[in-house]
């Protein structure tokens, strides 16, 4: 039909919209020559993954309200469904047209944020995107049938003021020779603060650096500068600082300083995400470049689920792997997503060596057109008959949508598995994977959503029905000789590579000589040698072997009564899966002494936090979805003082004088359910350690050595592991 004839649509006010900030938003639906009979509905409906206020209609007091009236001769019935429409559009305002019929030029006004009730206004979504689309489809006849208007309305969003400045630099360079660091300017959200024009100035630990000149952004930086011709002179491990004229100061991630070139170099990488084309935000060409322009990736993967994949989507996808490969400088890998279901298979990420492979879909369940629905393979195991022999795949298994069902591995095509992402974290999977005694390395990605690959924030709640995105999205490190595809593919394959949350920790682990993700024999007790080089203070760096730690290194530990801090943290997740995060809204009482003061322990959003509500209590708002949260207390008590930890999940009793810096641990059911107790000291630990190990205790047969590290600040490590048999 024509469109035209069902109305024209206008959003005001016009122009950008900075993300997270409150106001007010008029839509102004026309209704066209067709009208709108009695029966039928109309949809305003945004991407799933937009985090905005849910539209509530039920007080005009608070936050997010929204008012729908009409110039015509009808009544409106309005609700707001978190899961009405057809993805990625699922949030959906609803209105019913009743007693009544709308003829042409009648309007329906929507306010989004109406204050006239005394609402605060309405939030944006956190989130920059180019195009923030109101789609707007009518059923005139109530048929159930919904057209959309010719042209829905849209915003564009940009990032907010500045919050927060960063730098980041290579992992490993050479002494004396250039390389270029990134400066990026942050707004609360995790966006490029694009209209920033403050001045910053660099600092080294290296006393001999040469180091960028005092500069002013410009207009054309968005926020973020590449700085080239950096140089350390002094080998060893450095930072740079930068210190901004607004009082904003950052520190670099560490850098080693060799002597002389390195044979392995190491890399960073996200390679799980998505974009408008499926379920996400913002165009290929924008991820990539984001990817590389502002989270300063060496390399990068697009994943979009495959039964939202088009043949023309396919050849855009190659079309931009290609556009943006430059070895030496960022390295693309193409793929997709395999989404079947758990039980045929689950969520597997496909990479192919080269750029230019046909996509083996699990279904065209979103695709109209069917042509080549024969190219399909369903369940997982006929995708890894098409694919027995082809020499150039590689599959990563993850948690996403449908967690990946590890009964089905096959060792020819995998060999990691993704234990972090915007979802949680997934320790369950990790364990799962090595109990089934697979051989298989760590790796983090974001599977964001939301433009912003290898720089991936929580976003806020999305709707009554669907998931948010609870914590930030995690980063792969890659040992490989150099930047090119061949070299990253070998070394993943031979998993030399290792997950963090995000950060970009250095981190080393060797056993009698051989690296992280190795195979080797013995008949003597591995040493094993582990090196941490961290962003902040190191709170646990823990031995594993299999799912056992067999030595925590106490670069935590309290120097006496004075510096003895509690640290009672909680993690994990209802059950198996992404989006079952744990509600552990809750409070500890203390009872004789005092609490004299509170940290809050890796939150993740805004609205989460802790406080002492008393010198008896402290209270706090947290959900986990696998990761840590917690608090850390400082007390005056005497040893027979009891702590009283009280949540939903779990409700138990310590002793102050129990606790020691070896955790107390407490099953709270679920996956990985449980509350730590344990004491660290007031400063937290170094951000650099090592140390050698010998396994007097190892087992006959096939031992995973590998490291768990985790920072003051919530940051987690998780090398491959290293797989050695024991054979006395």
């Amino acid at each position: 039909m024509d469109r035209r004839m069902l109305g024209k649509v206008e959003l005001y006010p016009k122009g950008d919209v900075v993300a997270g900030s409150v106001g007010t938003w008029r839509l102004v639906f026309k209704v066209g020559k067709v009208g709108i009979d009695e029966g039928g509905t109309i949809i305003i409906t945004r991407r799933t993954v937009c985090d905005s206020d849910i539209p509530q209609l039920e007080d005009p007091s608070k936050p997010g309200y929204v008012t729908v009236t009409t110039t015509g001769e009808a009544k409106l019935r309005v609700r707001y469904e978190g899961r009405y429409h057809i993805r990625p559009w699922r949030g959906s305002l609803v209105i019913d047209v009743y007693d009544g019929f709308l003829k042409e030029g009648d309007e329906i006004v929507v306010t989004y944020g109406d204050r006239r009730g005394g609402c605060p206004g309405f939030r944006m979504q956190t989130f920059r995107e180019r195009e923030h689309t109101f789609r707007v489809l009518v059923d005139s006849f109530g048929t159930g049938k919904f057209y959309e208007v010719e042209v829905s309305p849209t915003l564009k969003i940009i990032g907010g003021p500045p919050d927060i400045v960063e730098v980041v630099a290579p992992s490993k360079i050479v002494a004396g020779e250039a390389f270029r660091i990134l400066v990026r300017v942050l707004d609360s959200w995790g966006n490029p603060s694009e209209n920033y024009r403050g001045t910053v100035e660099f600092e080294s630990t290296d006393a001999e650096a040469r180091l960028p000149l005092r500069y002013r952004f410009k207009p054309e930086d968005h926020g973020c500068k590449w700085f080239d011709g950096v140089v350390l002179k002094s080998p060893g491990t450095h930072v740079i600082t930068v210190k901004a004229d607004d009082g904003m100061e950052a520190t670099s991630n560490p850098i080693m300083c060799c002597r002389e070139e390195p044979p392995l170099k190491l890399f960073w990488g996200d390679l799980h995400g998505q974009t408008r084309m499926t379920v996400g935000t913002g165009t290929v060409e924008e991820y990539f470049a984001f990817a590389r322009d502002v989270a300063a990736l060496d390399f990068c993967s697009w994943q979009g689920n495959d039964f939202q994949v088009t043949r023309e989507g396919w050849e855009e996808v190659k079309r931009m792997v290609k556009s943006f490969h430059k070895p030496g400088r960022f390295i693309t890998f193409l793929g997709y997503e395999w989404s079947g279901l758990t039980p045929e298979g689950g969520d597997h990420n496909i990479y192919f060596i080269r750029d230019d492979e046909q996509i083996h879909r699990s279904s065209h369940w979103l695709i109209e057109d069917k042509s080549d629905e024969d190219t399909d393979r369903y369940p997982i195991t006929e995708l890894w008959r098409t694919f027995r022999g082809h020499g150039g795949v590689m599959a990563i298994p993850h948690v996403g949508g449908r967690y990946a069902n590890l009964d089905l591995y096959d060792p020819e095509f995998i060999p990691l598995i993704e234990v972090h992402s915007c979802h949680g974290t997934f320790e369950w999977f990790l364990e799962e994977a090595l109990k089934k005694g697979l051989k298989v390395g760590f790796v983090a990605g974001s599977d964001d959503h939301t433009g912003r690959p290898g720089l991936a924030y929580p976003t806020q709640r999305i709707s009554r029905e669907i998931a948010s995105f609870d914590v930030k999205g995690g980063l792969t490190a890659v040992y490989a000789e150099e930047l090119t595809r061949e070299s990253l593919w070998e070394a993943m394959w031979k998993r030399r590579c290792y997950a963090t949350t995000g950060e970009r920790i250095i981190l080393w682990v060797e056993a009698d000589g051989h690296q992280m993700g190795e195979e080797y024999e013995t008949g003597s007790p591995p040493k094993v040698f582990v090196r941490v080089y961290g962003t902040g203070p190191l709170m646990e760096v823990e031995l594993k072997r299999g799912t056992e730690t067999i030595y925590r290194h106490p670069v935590s530990k309290p120097r006496g009564s004075s510096d003895r801090r509690i640290l009672v943290e909680w993690s994990g997740v209802r059950s198996k899966g992404r989006a079952h995060r744990v509600n552990w809204d809750g409070e500890l009482h203390l009872s004789a002494g005092r609490i004299l003061s509170v940290e809050e322990f890796a939150f993740d959003k805004p609205q989460e936090g802790a406080w002492r509500f008393s010198n008896q209590i402290v209270k706090w708002s947290s959900t986990t979805s696998g990761d840590v949260d917690g608090v850390i207390l400082e007390i005056d008590a005497p040893e027979d003082a009891k702590v009283t930890f009280s949540t939903k999940p779990i409700t138990f009793t310590f002793r102050v004088g129990d606790v020691t810096h070896e955790p107390l641990s407490v099953d709270a059911g679920g996956v990985n359910l449980k509350v730590r107790v344990w004491e660290v000291s007031a400063n937290g630990g170094p951000t650099r350690t090592e140390f050698k190990y010998v396994d007097e205790d190892v087992k006959a047969g096939v031992n995973p050595y590998w490291v768990r590290v985790m920072q003051r600040d919530g940051s987690m490590a998780w090398s491959s592991p290293i797989f050695v048999r024991y054979e006395p």
